[in-house]
């Protein structure tokens, strides 16, 4: 299994081929790597680390019990405990934007219809493997997540856990009320500095990478609003029983995956033409599909629902798998539907 999944892709790279009856169909599949070699391919998508810490920020922002104070480092006579746009906005724009489904998809697509890297061609088994490799690694981040929340838990709201003690016999603490303002306030002086910054790597240095990067943080809030106004969707198609399905999010997912694909395959054709202009064209194609689409999409809150279906009914249910891998596996066809048309000719 060693060799099929990956050794013979490493060996084709160090130039020492096992020539046997497996190496015509294994030396072109790379999903694994040995950690000593060079090598094109594999399962592990650009956007797992951010998708895993998104993840784990939801979960530690999701508590076991809807009683519990929402920011679990703080104690429960906090004043930001009583921010609810802050809550909304960790769980919504933050973990929302940091997290991205259409861009992992984006990516199985062009790994499985093979045309953007023809050395390898079509890499279906990778692909799957990357939609297993980051569903799991999501759930179990949000998992952590939500333990690592009951840590803190324990530390600064003890008497969640302890009947004995109520909230007076906590020992009080003393708070800064100029707080429910200032964050606000620092968040915002935060994201203009980095825009800025972008800005000037873009006009300074030229660099079309912080061009991207400055016109994805301008065209986010679009995404991210979009995606806050579809959740209002979850849990109101009540025929047929599926009042249990996040109709929302399934289509923030849907929808940020279809522009995704779109956008990737617009950016490929402009970077084979050579007269698309790669001083504004790509960059701001790629930035589009970060900003919008990336934000459109989420992966934070896609692990969250599925762990709370999975644990709102019993063990042997489907409605979790059935919505896990159903989004996953209509994104996929959609998202192939959409861009393998536009790049067939290339």
């Amino acid at each position: 299994m060693g060799r099929f999944f990956g050794g013979d892709c490493e060996s084709n790279f160090e130039g020492d081929p096992i020539n046997d009856w497996l190496w015509p169909v294994s030396h072109r599949i790379c999903i694994t790597a040995s950690g000593r070699t060079e090598q094109y391919g594999g399962a592990l998508f650009l956007d797992l680390p951010a998708n895993m810490f998104g993840s784990f920020i939801m979960g530690f922002m999701t508590s076991f019990s809807g009683d519990w104070p929402a920011i679990p480092c703080l104690a429960h006579d906090h004043p930001l405990q009583d921010d609810k746009g802050l809550h909304v906005g960790i769980k919504t724009a933050l973990c929302g934007t940091l997290t991205t489904f259409s861009s992992w998809n984006s990516q199985m697509v062009l790994m499985m219809d093979g045309t953007a890297n023809p050395y390898l061609g079509s890499q279906v088994l990778a692909a799957i493997f990357g939609y297993i490799l980051g569903l799991q690694a999501s759930l179990v981040s949000f998992r952590a997540g939500r333990t690592v929340s009951a840590w803190f838990h324990v530390r600064n709201n003890p008497n969640i856990f302890d009947s004995a003690l109520s909230k007076r016999d906590v020992r009080p603490r003393c708070h800064h009320n100029h707080l429910s303002w200032m964050t606000p306030v620092i968040v915002f002086i935060c994201i203009g500095a980095l825009i800025s910054l972008y800005v000037l790597g873009d006009i300074y240095w030229g660099i079309p990478y912080y061009r991207q990067l400055w016109i994805s943080c301008l065209v986010a809030p679009i995404g991210t609003i979009l995606r806050w106004k579809l959740s209002m969707l979850n849990g109101r198609y009540s025929r047929r029983g599926l009042f249990w399905f996040p109709t929302g999010t399934f289509l923030a997912n849907f929808l940020g995956s279809i522009l995704s694909a779109a956008l990737a395959a617009w950016a490929i054709i402009e970077a084979n033409n050579k007269t698309g202009g790669e001083r504004w064209e790509i960059p701001a194609i790629k930035a589009v599909s970060i900003g919008i689409a990336g934000s459109l999409s989420t992966v934070s809150t896609f692990a969250k629902e599925c762990v709370e279906i999975a644990e709102k009914n019993v063990p042997y249910d489907k409605k979790a798998f059935f919505y896990s891998h159903g989004t996953m596996i209509s994104c996929c066809l959609v998202g192939l539907l959409v861009y393998s048309p536009m790049v067939q000719n290339l």
